[in-house]
């Protein structure tokens, strides 16, 4: 049970620092916008596992480490998406599609 707890930490730790270094790395907003989703999603799962995995699923660190991942993950992909709404609105003026988006399908 202390192995499966370490790994799945040390894990959690490397996406962490996998996204940090992604955002650090990439040039425009929406491109390090994937790295920032990604950190609220897979990290915390990992974290919320390694918790359950030594307090036990049905304690309350358990139960508190699965709502704060469940709500990272919702709340972070809703942050997501307003914030990839502001950026089109800033850059483009308007959130419509462009003619050559609607050709191509996007």
């Amino acid at each position: 049970m202390t192995a499966a707890f370490h790994v799945l930490v040390w894990l959690g730790v490397a996406i962490e620092l996998a996204c940090v270094v992604g955002l650090v790395v990439m040039r425009n907003a929406l491109d390090r916008l994937h790295y920032a989703g990604a950190a609220t999603v897979l990290g915390p799962a990992l974290i919320a596992a390694a918790v359950c995995v030594r307090e036990g699923l049905f304690t309350a660190n358990g139960l508190n480490a699965v709502a704060v991942a469940v709500m990272l993950a919702l709340l972070g992909g809703a942050l997501s998406i307003a914030t990839a709404r502001a950026v089109r609105l800033r850059d483009r003026g308007t959130l419509e599609s462009s003619d050559a988006e609607r050709r191509r399908g996007s």
